[in-house]
């Protein structure tokens, strides 16, 4: 049954794939540039990931595991002091820090994909998964193997790592526009106000006491 089910998500995000692509305007404008319709995106992000999804039995046994990036692992607080204190030294550890977590949450989101990618990389995803799921499956009393061999322990060590980060650069980006500093040592401001509103007089109405 869990295996029928786990098939059936696959045809389900291939058969979502085909619907999308048939639903496409035919027109030559409209068509997507070449390696990139739903199709090429399951089959690219297939491929990247196989080797990963084949892997992963290797993590719960703590054969292979992802390493903390040094500049997280050095942080012992997200409010160490920063020195100098200058905006060049902080939009210096904000962009180091955005390497490494991906964009913050007041960076410009990125294009939406159409539907025949987000059908493309649903199919990708499914496939991987199973895979993934699959192969660790032959680990009898996977749970146990994860705490027994430290695979448990070091991904929660990651997953603080990683948060202590977004705290440090969050801390940062706070002291940034105390600073006044220009972006990314500063949140980027969607509000901007380029020009004063008028001066707003408040007159006595003539007559009144």
């Amino acid at each position: 049954m869990r295996n029928t089910n786990r098939v059936g998500l696959i045809a389900a995000g291939c058969a979502l794939l085909a619907t999308a692509c048939s639903s496409t305007p035919a027109k030559p404008d409209a068509r997507p540039p070449p390696g990139d319709s739903g199709l090429d995106r399951a089959i690219s992000r297939t491929g990247e990931g196989l080797t990963d999804a084949a892997l992963s039995p290797l993590n719960d046994l703590n054969l292979r595991r992802t390493p903390i990036p040094p500049l997280l692992e050095a942080l012992s607080s997200p409010y160490e002091a920063v020195s100098p204190k200058t905006c060049e030294t902080i939009a210096r550890q904000v962009t180091a820090l955005t390497f490494i977590l991906g964009p913050d949450s007041d960076a410009e989101a990125p294009p939406e994909d159409r539907l025949d990618q987000k059908a493309g990389d649903t199919a990708a995803d499914a496939a991987l998964g199973e895979v993934a799921s699959t192969l660790s499956g032959f680990i009898p009393y996977r749970s146990l193997v994860r705490q027994a061999t430290g695979a448990s322990a070091h991904e929660k060590k990651l997953r603080e790592a990683y948060e202590t980060g977004m705290r440090r650069r969050a801390y940062l980006k706070g002291l940034g526009a105390m600073l006044e500093c220009e972006p990314p040592a500063a949140p980027i401001s969607r509000n901007v106000i380029t020009k004063r509103p008028p001066k707003i007089e408040y007159r006595r109405a003539q007559g009144a006491g």
